[in-house]
């Protein structure tokens, strides 16, 4: 009995011990930072569901003072940077000392997303994007508009029939994502507007995992990489990545049989392992799986929550609509009309703000590195997470955080918008690849329903949206709302369009 108390309490004051040290690192190096708890460190307010991992590490930048705070995930240190000039350096200037991220990469466990540009590291990640960046281009985005313009129509037309009942906006809204998606990335029909029970639509949101299994793998992906290792789960839905396998290659054999080129990301893919040999089949998987997730999520939502808040706001609707009239009217959308519409512009980034797809940045310090604004040093190894979230809604950025106002985008000089505290798809080398997709995708959905419709709110429809914890930009409620069609001058032609 003695011999096993005694272990027990050697055990215990091991415990405690090795702990108390690891907690004073961020003491140790004269950095601020939030006093941890025993074991579980600065995480367990967001395991019991009090905040989303975003909002939490907003939270902690609240409590401290500084330019950067220092916080726990159980016994490992991390470090959010608050100052922008600290953020404009991480990103871009010395990007070459920050350039992967902290998610865990083992492709024994998951090669779909270890395989993915969300995840590979420096070496790998550098060959991978500069062979897609070309998808991208100027070019490339507006011969996807073609594509993306098709879907647009059908999502108006597929409303035309359901005009003063109350629509799911998330519905809507995902279904447009994953039409043009499908049509860019694999280039076929998912017939999301044909069928009530699309299976590709179905997929397509099961691909990144939803509520409080999309919380946890998430949050350990990027913070528990041990239990990934012990139970090891796929991050992206297995039974997703298999369905869009099947797809990905029956549309690859379509291709090499019929020669029929799109010059899409598939093509791109092809072309790829035909010069190289570098990417295997998995890897080609990878980043078509990632791209259709991330565009569907983005797109869908930012889509959906502009439009609440246009029917929370009908002046700002109407002042859109305006100004789609004056420089479209009857015509089609073209790039050159897009670009002209300042005021939409605008509203889309004042949602981006509002709503950031990329709540969090995170990286990871790969040599020791000097700050020269505070004289730190940050060892090797050290996580870097960069509060996007709280940028976005700090007061000494954006006056009145709370409140949609497009006007903050106006351009007005006295009042700039520093670069490196708006951060809707992050910046520097690792910023997001689909950017001017994503942003040319939303602009021409909201091009086709404003000039068309009237939107307005239900009678469910919240004054003020619940994401709970689990998942930022999904409502907990949903986002229930009304259409009526425009009867204007031009409203005949848009069926011709």
């Amino acid at each position: 009995m003695w011999i096993t108390f005694a272990f027990l309490l050697t055990l215990c004051l091991t415990v405690y011990f090795y702990f108390r040290h690891r907690y004073r690192y961020w003491k140790n190096r004269n950095i601020p930072f939030i006093v941890p708890k025993l074991i579980v460190g600065n995480i367990i307010e967001i395991f019991m569901g009090k905040y989303s991992p975003a909002k939490y590490v907003a939270h902690l930048c609240n409590e401290r003072e500084g330019p950067y705070v220092g916080f726990f995930i159980l016994h490992k240190p991390y470090l959010a940077i608050k100052d922008p000039g600290i953020i404009k350096r991480i990103l871009v200037r010395d990007f070459q000392k920050f350039p992967d991220k902290i998610f865990i990469n083992d492709k024994s466990i998951d090669p779909t997303f270890s395989n993915s540009l969300l995840s590979l590291g420096n070496a790998q990640w550098r060959t991978v994007r500069t062979r897609l960046s070309r998808i991208f281009s100027p070019a490339k985005v507006k011969a996807m508009q073609v594509y993306t313009e098709r879907c647009a129509k059908s999502l108006r037309l597929y409303i035309d029939g359901q005009l003063n009942e109350r629509l799911n906006l998330k519905d809507l809204t995902t279904r447009f994502s994953t039409e043009v998606v499908f049509s860019c990335v694999f280039g076929v029909n998912s017939n999301c507007f044909k069928e009530k029970q699309s299976m590709c639509n179905d997929y397509a949101h099961k691909i990144f995992p939803k509520a409080y299994v999309g919380l946890f793998k998430g949050f350990s992906y990027i913070f528990l990489p041990q239990l990934v290792k012990i139970f090891k789960y796929q991050f992206f839905d297995p039974t997703a990545c298999d369905f869009f396998q099947n797809v990905f290659s029956d549309t690859i054999k379509h291709r090499e049989i019929s020669g029929v080129r799109r010059n899409d990301l598939v093509d791109i893919l092809i072309d790829i392992k035909n010069q190289s040999g570098s990417l295997d089949n998995n890897a080609l998987l990878a980043q078509a799986i990632a791209f259709l997730g991330v565009g569907h999520e983005t797109i869908s939502a930012i889509i959906s929550l502009t439009i609440y808040e246009l029917c929370i706001n009908q002046d700002i609707q109407n002042r859109i609509r305006e100004e789609i009239e004056t420089v479209v009217g009857e015509d089609d959308v073209t790039s050159h009309t897009i670009d002209n519409l300042k005021f939409l512009n605008m509203v889309v980034c004042e949602s981006l703000r509002k709503y950031p797809v990329i709540p969090f940045i995170q990286r990871k310090c790969v040599e020791d590195y000097f700050i020269p604004e505070t004289g730190a040093v940050l060892e090797r190894g050290t996580s870097i997470i960069i509060p996007t979230h709280w940028l976005h809604y700090n007061p000494e950025f954006f006056n009145d955080p709370y409140k949609y106002n497009p006007d903050r985008f106006n351009g007005d000089t006295s009042i700039p918008i520093d670069p490196f505290v708006y951060l809707p798809f992050s910046t520097g080398p690792r910023a997001c690849l689909g950017r001017r997709f994503a942003l040319m995708s939303i602009k021409v959905c909201l091009i086709y329903l404003i000039r068309a419709f009237k939107i307005e709110r239900d009678a469910a429809t919240k004054g003020q949206l619940n994401f709970g914890a689990a998942h930022a930009l999904d409502p907990k409620e949903g986002i229930p709302v009304r259409f009526q069609r425009i009867e204007q001058s031009y409203a005949g032609t848009l069926n011709k369009h």
